[in-house]
């Protein structure tokens, strides 16, 4: 599995070429090209008003004023002041342009990489904790954003500033403008190495600012664990110690960068003074004018400004790249479980059985095997039961089943064909899941019973709390199916959770029902009324069930013990009980001496 997010993760992998990266988000700029084009060319506009200026400048000292007219004075005056107002209106409505650019480019990746995370396998998130991975994408992405509105805009602004205003100063006296491009020339060599050095230095600020998110997310939905065992300092402290990680990095890199920023602010000075004494000569004999002198000054404000800026505009293009490098990453990396290529448009009717062939499993290839050669066969109705110690793999051959992972060896068939040729959509619509963690989404009753099908009617949600004898909830709930549901169901007990988790896989109609644990986590009195739904709810349809408490399956078809990744004994509860093995101390640990129903 590949951890995009852990500092150690990439190792010594090579980067990827600035120019590859950014031909990857042309598809995302290309349906803004005229308003990119439009904003480009007002910025041409607005450049071309700001190096005016100094021009008019001179022309009010060199003529305007010796020559004593009032009139030209005003006018030029009125020219600047004019060339002014035009050149900040222009830039006003370049910006404009520029950031609804960078929105719409943001809005479309953001939806790219919704749309593929929600295709990658289970492995994806266990490499990526939710929080972590949102913290760096919405950090990332709003690097990006910046790239193609104020980033993008600002260097070709910078670039176009400095050439402009070396041509001109050329124009205007050679001698004079040699002598402050040969300080110039120096900046460009010495930012190559720096820019470099800051585009990993703020890769590695990026990854410390992503594991504090993601370990603050961890720690505030564990806070009421946290005080009742009296851990809060340990958690202050692992998130001091996060901080400080990330306090290194950040001064490291912003004493690197504004180190380098003030650098180049003070070849301004240097500049000014290089043209103070090399125009010297020239007043003194009247070859160089005093106008000349300003507007070179002036210039040269214009000249290490941008140098500055642009300085640091390079410097925000290597963060946006080293961001940009982490969401290209994610929306290359392919699922584990892709689909198939059998197009069937549902679940293979009629069939049969399903058989996990010789399967083996594990989480990563440096983990242990989950599952080694597990084999047994699912025929179509009957009830299969999992059971054994916890961590044995019972969760594990689950998940195979709804395709959660990709099998390592072995397949699992449905009728002879292999599960993975099939369609995700095609298998999943026949399987119906209760896991023992519950997923609620804030909203409504309806909502999370549907998981947001509009397409079910009230009248089948209300059937499916009815069977599993759950109907108080449209009471108990305020407003019954258009009752709120808070995130996660925090508003409700563990059992209600439970019931309307159930509801939910009923509600489906699946051909196989796979319960993980369903009845783990409620009251006893909950239990029961889930095992008789339950129980009547399986009539006619398969079930695949995960228990630790042997009372709720001991009518199943078949119990499978598993036991450190293997099928360690099979049969009816009888059968298991009469082999005196694994089965049957289970049973004595949780019955005594005491008899089930057999």
């Amino acid at each position: 599995m590949y951890n995009f997010y852990d500092d150690n993760s990439r190792g010594k992998s090579s980067k990827v070429s600035s120019m590859k990266l950014l031909l990857r988000f042309v598809p995302f700029l290309k349906p803004h090209r005229k308003a990119f084009s439009l904003a480009v060319v007002l910025l041409l506009f607005a450049i071309a008003g700001e190096l005016a200026g100094p021009l008019v400048l001179r022309a009010v000292i060199d003529d305007a004023i010796p020559a004593g007219s009032a009139s030209e004075i005003v006018r030029l005056s009125g020219l600047f002041a004019l060339i002014f107002l035009v050149t900040m209106a222009i830039s006003y409505l370049q910006v404009i342009i520029a950031s609804r650019i960078g929105l719409s480019i943001v809005r479309s990746l953001k939806r790219k990489l919704f749309d593929h995370v929600l295709t990658l396998s289970m492995d994806f998130f266990h490499a990526n904790p939710s929080g972590k991975l949102m913290a760096r994408v919405e950090s990332d992405t709003e690097r990006v954003r910046m790239l193609f509105s104020e980033t993008s805009m600002a260097l070709l602004r910078n670039a176009a500033m400095v050439i402009g205003t070396l041509i001109i100063m050329y124009k205007a006296n050679s001698y004079i403008a040699l002598r402050v491009l040969a300080i110039t020339i120096p900046v460009g060599l010495i930012a190559i190495p720096v820019l470099r050095k800051m585009r990993v230095i703020w890769g590695e600020v990026r990854k410390s600012y992503a594991s504090i998110a993601g370990v603050a997310a961890e720690f505030v939905r564990a806070v009421p664990v946290l005080q009742v065992f009296g851990t809060t300092g340990y958690a202050l402290k692992k998130m001091h110690k996060q901080g400080k990680k990330y306090f290194r990095r950040e001064k490291k890199a912003s004493i690197l960068e504004y180190s380098f920023w003030s650098f180049l602010g003070s070849l301004e000075i240097a500049a000014v003074a290089v043209i103070l004494v090399s125009s010297r000569p020239g007043v003194i004999s009247g070859a160089v004018t005093v106008g000349t002198v300003v507007m070179f000054v002036e210039y040269t404000r214009r000249l290490f400004g941008p140098l500055v800026m642009f300085s640091e505009t390079l410097n925000q293009i290597q963060r946006a790249l080293a961001s940009g490098e982490r969401l290209i990453e994610i929306l290359d990396t392919e699922t584990q479980t892709p689909d198939g290529s059998i197009q069937n448009s549902g679940f293979p009717d009629p069939w049969n059985k399903i058989e996990f062939d010789d399967v083996w499993f594990r989480y990563s290839t440096e983990s242990e095997w989950a599952l080694k050669g597990v084999s047994f066969t699912l025929s179509k109705g009957e009830t299969i039961a999992l059971v054994g110690d916890s961590g044995g793999g019972k969760s594990t051959i689950v998940s195979l089943l709804m395709r959660f992972y990709h099998i390592e060896k072995g397949r699992i068939t449905i009728d002879g064909v292999n599960i993975n040729d099939l369609t995700l959509d095609a298998w999943r619509s026949g399987l119906g899941l209760v896991l023992q963690e519950v997923n609620l989404f804030s909203g409504t009753l309806s909502g999370n019973l549907t998981v947001f099908d509009h397409s079910v009617s009230r009248d089948d949600q209300e059937q499916a709390l009815r069977i599993i004898e759950a109907g108080e909830l449209l009471e108990r709930i305020p407003g019954g199916l258009d009752g709120k549901i808070s995130e996660g169901g925090a508003n409700l007990s563990m059992g209600q959770r439970q019931l309307i988790n159930i509801a939910r896989a009923m509600l489906r109609q699946p051909e196989i029902l796979v319960l993980d644990e369903a009845t783990s986590s409620v009251d006893p009195g909950t239990e029961k009324r889930i095992q008789r739904a339950t129980n009547l709810a399986l009539q006619g349809r398969t079930a695949l069930v995960v228990a630790h408490r042997l009372a709720t399956i001991t009518h199943a078809s078949q119990i499978i013990v598993i036991r450190h990744g293997l099928v360690a004994e099979q049969g009816t509860h009888s059968e298991l009980l009469a082999m005196n093995g694994i089965y049957a101390r289970l049973h004595g640990l949780q019955f005594g001496g005491d008899s089930i129903a057999q």
